[in-house]
């Protein structure tokens, strides 16, 4: 279940596994299930139909939420001011489908591909930012460049999808539109440790250069990678330069070895 408060207008999230009665038994799999939106902060629950307190409190979160309720620990949220929303991943998962996807009108994806990402000024920018989620105090320059990238690269000349979750960001970087191509990448190493390099505006600027240029190529990444990073450059260094030694990770790896 997903909703936002209507009073707040923070959203939330509750996924719950429903057995008929106490004997019913659950799955490893099930288990795993439950424990993977644990741990993205999102509340979850097992309620059992013939249980009286479970009926108590499944109508009561029902009604009222989860926010707040006794029997529901502090869901671990953002640091003040963070563009990192505590549900990263289904975030990123529907702002990617939002885009790659038919429902987004053909106006609305070629505006967020025009629009200025340090400054954005699309109506479609703005109705994902308040539909998806996203932190409502910080991060709208990072998710102007995310949502920017992802539209430019989803109209490239890839079939309409920018997100391959098989392709790190670094090997599509040296492999640009080629699929062999030599002993030389793409994206030279110049331009890389360049970009790694970089920091604030700058780095904005050679990304959103970057993702024209592989929108061309109709290369496509893994853009909960590139978003990772985006999001925590300038506000976490440390998980920045985890970020960045992942690309030059990924990039030399894709190189072929030399004597």
């Amino acid at each position: 279940m997903f909703r936002q408060h209507p009073e707040t207008g923070e959203y939330e999230m509750l996924v719950a596994e429903l057995k008929r009665n106490a004997a019913s038994e659950y799955s490893e799999g099930q288990r795993e299930w439950l424990e993977a939106f644990k741990q993205m902060g999102i509340t979850t629950k097992v309620w059992v139909g013939t249980n009286p307190d479970d009926r108590r409190e499944m109508y009561d979160i029902i009604e009222n939420g989860v926010a707040g309720h006794s029997s529901v620990t502090a869901l671990p949220v953002a640091q003040t001011g963070s563009p990192i929303p505590a549900n990263f991943e289904v975030v990123i998962n529907n702002i990617i489908d939002d885009i790659e996807g038919p429902e987004l009108t053909t106006g609305g994806k070629a505006s967020l591909r025009r629009m200025d990402h340090a400054n954005p000024g699309s109506p479609t920018f703005w109705r994902l930012m308040s539909q998806r989620g996203m932190p409502r105090k910080a991060g709208v320059k990072q998710w102007g460049l995310i949502m920017h990238g992802i539209a430019l690269m989803a109209h490239g000349s890839g079939g309409g999808r920018a997100h391959d979750e098989r392709t790190r960001v670094g090997r599509a970087l040296y492999l640009g539109g080629e699929s062999q191509p030599g002993e030389r990448g793409f994206y030279s190493e110049d331009r890389l440790a360049t970009l790694l390099a970089a920091r604030d505006t700058t780095l904005h600027t050679l990304l959103g250069r970057l993702f024209r240029l592989l929108s061309n190529q109709g290369r496509t990444f893994d853009w909960h990678e590139m978003a990772w990073f985006i999001l925590n450059a300038g506000h976490n260094e440390e998980k920045a330069e985890e970020s960045r030694i992942r690309i030059a990770r990924a990039y030399y790896e894709t190189a072929p070895r030399r004597a």
